[in-house]
């Protein structure tokens, strides 16, 4: 007996859609690819005799289990069917998610049962708005590069799928296991959206920090690309919190700018400007969320720089305690290392002996360190540090 393949649908068969569905052929899948443009259709079709993305051509004419039509009733009985169509920019800075919208409407409007997996770039928030159009649909973002797209959809270093429902989320999994043997982290839609631009975002940061380097290595006459090496050895994996403090963090970067300014090393000296005011914005972001609760009796646990230490150099928590003391909010302290030596800098402050005195006077109760992060209480709590942190309404 036969044995008839899983159909898989892609909408969309430009630089990436068209290899995604050449690597679901190779999978196994009965690919029906589908894109409004006839002209492109006709490009796919030359493809079969030269293509300059690597691995295309060679795929089209190695495995046949594909379809490709600039008709969606191609679609009509295909059980998942995955929309990576163009998301152009908005002069806003915005995809422009018109493409995106158009394929879902039109996959609900001839099978409404299917699971959709888009899978082009989108904004935050464009899966939810989507999801009244289609009730089952996933994100599950591409991540990959021009000129070694096939080969990074077969070899990710993960896959991350955006699922309302698990047995959705299960399904698209499969899919990929099809393909490859990579870790697959199952998120929410919104969070696989925050993933997928953050991570671009820092690459493109990182590219920036590299010309960076190589411009003040190019002024001192050092090869920047064997000092980079060294560098990328001590990447730390951060989590979200407070800003940077110390006896060292905010001198080297006081430092860095002032030597990038006086080798007119302008993207230095900028960038070093830049993160000193977003690292003044973090302590100023705090004291406004603090005020949020209207209420005048404040609790900080930990006043140091850092976990387990007794140093308060350039400590965020005692900056955001110096902005309160000048309207007349009363701070308690609790901090059994280093509240010793915040007393000769908060002189109004009143020190606790116990966290849980510090706790009952006050009626809010901020986070320093995350030392003290496992703390309870009924009253308001504001922990930088807390993983399941979200915005209070300001």
């Amino acid at each position: 007996m036969q044995v008839t393949k899983l159909k898989i649908g892609v909408v969309g068969l430009g630089k990436l859609g068209l290899p995604l569905s050449l690597v679901f052929a190779k999978a196994g899948f009965e690919v029906c690819g589908v894109d409004i443009n006839k002209q492109r259709i006709k490009e796919v079709r030359s493809f079969f005799s030269k293509c300059q993305e690597p691995k295309v051509t060679e795929y089209l004419q190695t495995y046949t289990n594909f379809e490709f039509s600039a008709d969606y009733q191609l679609l009509c009985d295909v059980p998942i069917v995955n929309v990576i169509t163009q998301t152009p920019s908005l002069t806003s800075g915005h995809f422009d998610m018109m493409f995106v919208h158009q394929a879902v409407q039109k996959i609900h409007d001839l099978n409404d049962d299917a699971l959709i997996i888009v899978s082009s770039n989108v904004n935050i928030g464009t899966i939810d708005i989507l999801s009244k159009v289609h009730g089952r649909i996933c994100y599950n973002p591409e991540f990959i590069a021009q000129g070694t797209i096939i080969h990074d959809f077969e070899n990710p270093k993960f896959v991350v799928v955006g699922a309302y429902e698990k047995d959705d989320a299960e399904q698209v999994s499969e899919v990929w296991r099809k393909v490859h043997d990579k870790p697959i982290h199952i998120v929410k839609p919104i969070e696989a959206e925050i993933i997928k631009l953050s991570l671009n975002f820092s690459y493109s940061l990182g590219i920036t920090f590299a010309n960076m380097i190589g411009e003040l290595c190019e002024k001192f006459g050092v090869n920047s690309c064997g000092l980079l090496d060294v560098i990328y050895q001590d990447r730390r994996n951060y989590k979200a919190g407070l800003g940077f403090g110390g006896p060292c963090f905010p001198k080297d970067v006081d430092c860095f700018g002032a030597i990038c300014k006086d080798k007119s090393i302008k993207s230095g000296y900028r960038f070093a400007d830049f993160l000193s005011n977003l690292n003044d914005y973090t302590v100023d972001r705090y004291v406004r969320e603090i005020k949020s609760y209207n209420k005048k009796r404040i609790g900080v646990l930990g006043v140091a720089y850092k976990p387990n230490v007794p140093y308060i150099y350039d400590s965020q928590s005692i900056r955001i305690i110096q902005q309160l003391e000048t309207e007349d909010y009363k701070i308690y302290v609790y901090d059994p290392l280093a509240q010793e030596e915040a007393r000769s800098i908060l002189r109004n402050a009143h020190y606790c002996t116990s966290k849980q005195e510090c706790v009952e006077r006050a009626e809010v109760v901020f986070i320093g360190p995350p030392t003290f992060s496992n703390t309870e209480t009924s009253k308001p709590i504001i922990d930088p540090w807390a993983c399941e942190r979200t915005s209070t309404n300001m």
